[in-house]
């Protein structure tokens, strides 16, 4: 990062780890799209729905139904960006399509983890090499490092960030917020029309919203806190490197478990963006 800071960019840094950032960014996007159609996804916007019915109190009839009438289209479309991406066809005009899917979204639902992944997919098109198919080049230049460290950039913030928010609520501090979250989830399941949580029996054994199981919740919720405030840094010594990207593999999939499935596709992305550390 500050090789890059002061040498205006010009680093030299492996040409082929944006190109497979750029296959793995491609498979974050296609799975939270792919999702996001499951269970009637594709009838989401219909005008008597609760997405519609919000939407017009929100912005109006008039754009509610503008978004309503584009929405099929527009998600077929980047679903079919992201295929292109990680197929590497016209990668930059692919990226710019999965961008604007996103985009998209944001009107209608506005989640952190959405704007995460279109400001990572946003660093594939200042790129001087992103591939094309599945051939990676083997050379060293600095062609990719602008784009390489906005990614890195990214990623860091998102961790920091999230550090930041957590430390100042005494909510997620104190382990009830996780508590409450899976108590609330766990007594909603056998309504839901899908399987959208996945807690295993034992955890909700151990994990529960007594005072013992709250404890336990905030040693959870204060040591996420410091494994994502050293994991970024981790990333950048040789040495630890290979733990962090075990523990953040771990973490993850910890996310995944407890947060509906829709944060998969954020998961592969935050993972993917490992490889850009490296230069």
């Amino acid at each position: 990062m500050l090789d890059a800071l002061t040498s205006g960019f010009s680093t030299p840094t492996s040409e082929n780890r944006l190109q497979y950032f750029r296959i793995l960014i491609g498979v974050a996007c296609f799975v939270k799209f792919a999702l996001a159609l499951l269970h009637r996804g594709w009838f989401r916007l219909e005008r008597g729905g609760y997405t519609h019915y919000a939407l017009k109190h929100r912005m109006g009839e008039e754009q509610a139904d503008l978004i309503s009438t584009t929405y099929r289209p527009v998600v077929a479309i980047r679903l079919l960006a992201s295929v292109a991406v990680i197929c590497g066809v016209e990668p930059k005009i692919s990226a710019l399509l999965v961008l604007c899917g996103l985009f998209y979204e944001l009107i209608y639902e506005y989640r952190y983890n959405t704007i995460y992944m279109a400001l990572m997919v946003a660093c594939l098109l200042p790129a001087g090499n992103l591939g094309t198919g599945f051939s990676f080049s083997d050379r060293i230049s600095s062609t990719n490092a602008w784009a390489q460290f906005l990614a890195v950039l990214i990623t860091l913030d998102l961790y920091w960030n999230g550090v930041w928010l957590k430390v100042r609520s005494p909510h997620f501090m104190s382990g009830l917020l996780l508590a409450q979250y899976v108590h609330g989830a766990e007594e909603v399941k056998d309504r839901l029309p899908y399987k959208e949580f996945f807690y295993p029996r034992p955890v909700l054994k151990a994990l529960d919203d007594s005072p013992a199981g709250i404890k336990k919740w905030r040693f959870a919720a204060q040591a996420t806190i410091v494994l994502e405030a050293v994991i970024p840094i981790a990333l950048f010594v040789p040495q630890a490197r290979p733990w962090a990207i075990s523990i953040g593999l771990l973490l993850h999939t910890g996310f995944a478990l407890l947060k509906p499935r829709g944060i998969i596709g954020f998961s592969i992305a935050t993972l993917a963006s490992y490889i850009l550390f490296v230069p």
